[in-house]
């Protein structure tokens, strides 16, 4: 069982159910959102809010698998250098461990896994952006719409 696997079997325990992915891709943003109908800046506000949802989790995981991968990378790297005991220095044991193809393997593993987990990182910043981008309009256009009917009944 992958650490993310044993992750998400403990979460379930607690009630919790894996983000479903959302359909379709991650939308971008419309040039002129002020384009947009209050409908269609409300859907496009909550497709973000899933992405988001969506993209944090996968987040959580990937970040699982890179210490997952550290910790086999770890390990190889120490077997490794054990096995190179007719080194006579520190810096030979290491250079042979490093050479070693389980350690290679490992090593790049880890590399895909953290690199995974920042570009998931990234996503999930960029759809959290969006929907902050899109929520603060709705809220200038609910703000605009309370000053319009304050000022048609105000004291």
């Amino acid at each position: 069982m992958s650490a993310s696997d044993a992750m998400w079997a403990h979460l379930e325990r607690l009630g919790f159910d894996k983000e479903e992915k959302p359909h379709g891709y991650l939308p971008g943003l419309p040039a002129d959102i002020t384009g947009l109908d209050d409908r269609q800046l409300m859907t496009l506000y909550g497709e973000y809010v899933s992405w988001t949802a969506y993209a944090a989790m996968r987040l959580v995981e990937a970040r699982a698998n890179v210490r997952a991968a550290k910790q086999g990378l770890d390990v190889s790297s120490a077997r490794a250098a054990l096995a190179a005991s007719t080194e006579k220095t520190v810096a030979g044991r290491k250079a042979a461990a490093a050479a070693d193809d389980q350690v290679q393997e490992d090593e790049l593993r880890f590399l895909t896994a953290q690199s995974l987990a920042e570009a998931l990182d990234m996503v999930h910043r960029n759809s959290e952006a969006r929907a902050n981008f899109c929520s603060r309009d709705l809220s200038r256009r609910q703000n605009s719409a309370a000053d319009t009917r304050y000022s048609k009944w105000g004291t």
